[in-house]
């Protein structure tokens, strides 16, 4: 109950400074954050119409990491990397390319209500790809970690390396 409880917590409190950064970046003016790197007004103008798109971003990857951590810290590194291949290989690269090439023949002018050409195409898709991650690493610490199963593995694991802590070093 103890890895349980500190995964949750894990979980909850970087869901709620996700959502504290994901609110500064949709409740500050847009063109904020991009005008303290240039001047050049088409820069600030396209960067700041990204920004709705990187809080919902920033969201879904702060909790996606803390469930990667929960993942890796049960000793399921290689359950992370097929799902990292999904979300952004299969999904969102082929999706970011459909959007900024194929759907607009690779325009970055965009209509000031498409949210789906030229670097704002690449960015939305990227939010879906981090979203997908995210669900998808969600349904396995719901769904597959059996905690009772867990803690026996991480008591064994303790076990073994006190054991092998205690055997003298022969030279």
């Amino acid at each position: 109950n103890g890895a349980k409880l500190a995964s949750n917590v894990s979980i909850l409190f970087a869901g709620i400074f996700s959502f504290i950064m994901s609110c500064v970046l949709m409740f500050t003016p847009h063109t904020l954050f991009p005008s303290i790197f240039t001047s050049d007004e088409k820069v600030v103008h396209l960067t700041a119409r990204t920004i709705p798109f990187l809080g919902l971003y920033v969201f879904a990857d702060g909790i996606q990491v803390a469930l990667n951590g929960v993942i890796k810290g049960c000793g399921r590194q290689s359950v992370v990397m097929p799902v990292v291949v999904f979300a952004y290989w299969v999904i969102g690269i082929p999706f970011a390319y459909y959007n900024s090439f194929t759907l607009h023949e690779g325009t970055t002018l965009c209509d000031e209500h498409d949210f789906s050409c030229g670097v704002l195409g690449i960015v939305l898709a990227m939010t879906v790809a981090t979203w997908v991650h995210c669900l998808v690493l969600f349904w396995l610490v719901i769904y597959v970690i059996r905690w009772d199963k867990e803690a026996s593995l991480a008591q064994q694991r303790m076990a073994d390396a006190k054991h092998h802590s205690l055997k003298p070093r022969s030279e």
